[in-house]
C-alpha cells in the first residue's frame, strides 16, 4: 500500500502519523491516499485504491498540548454478496452514516451524497439520497450493468460543519 498524508504541509508514506496544525483558527484540508500495489490475487480485485479528504477547523487551545482533529470515517450499510458484487437491478439501497476518529463525536449529519462510476471516475451518476428519522440512505440503480466495475464517491458533512469526501476505485462489481 501507498499512503501520502498532507496537512499544513506535512506528508507521509505510512498509514498514521502526527501533524502540527497551525495556531491559528482557520479551515483545513488533509488528504489519503491508498492504492493497493498487487492486485493478480483475485480477493484483491475491489477496492483498489481509496482517497478521503476530511476538511475541518481547528486552532490553537492553550491548555491542551495534543488532540485528534475532528474527522468523520465514511461507513457504508451495502448489501454486497460474496467478493463484494451487487446485482444489475434498480432500487438498491443503501445507508450512509459516519463514525468520529478517536475521540470526536461527529454532529448530526447535514448533508450527504452517493455518486457511481462506471468509467473510473471520468463520468457519474448521483444516486437520489433522503435522510428519515435521522438516518441517510441513497439508491442505486445498476439496471443492464452487468459486469461493470463501479468506483464510489461520497460526502459527508455534519453539523459542526466538518466534511468528508472518499472516492472508492472499484468499490464492488456488478453481477
Amino acid at each position: 500500500m501507498v499512503n501520502h498524508k498532507r496537512v499544513a504541509g506535512g506528508s507521509s508514506a505510512y498509514p498514521y502519523a502526527v501533524f502540527t496544525v497551525p495556531d491559528e483558527d482557520s479551515a483545513y484540508e488533509l488528504t489519503q491516499i491508498l492504492e493497493k500495489i498487487d492486485t493478480s490475487d483475485r480477493n484483491w480485485l475491489r477496492s483498489t485504491a481509496v482517497t478521503t479528504t476530511w476538511s475541518f477547523r481547528s486552532h490553537r487551545e492553550p491548555t491542551v498540548f495534543s488532540r485528534d482533529l475532528p474527522f468523520l470515517a465514511p461507513a457504508y450499510d451495502m448489501p454486497v454478496a460474496g467478493l463484494n458484487t451487487l446485482p444489475a437491478k434498480s432500487g438498491i439501497k443503501v445507508g450512509l452514516s459516519v463514525e468520529g476518529h478517536a475521540g470526536y463525536t461527529p454532529g448530526a449529519i447535514t448533508a450527504a451524497t452517493l455518486s457511481y462510476s462506471y468509467d473510473g471516475g471520468a463520468t457519474w451518476v448521483q444516486a437520489p439520497a433522503q435522510q428519515r428519522n435521522g438516518k441517510w440512505s441513497a439508491v442505486l440503480d445498476h439496471s443492464g450493468a452487468t459486469g461493470k466495475q463501479v468506483t464510489t464517491r461520497a460526502t459527508f458533512t455534519d453539523a459542526n460543519g466538518n466534511a468528508v469526501t472518499q472516492t472508492i476505485t472499484r468499490a464492488y462489481d456488478v453481477r
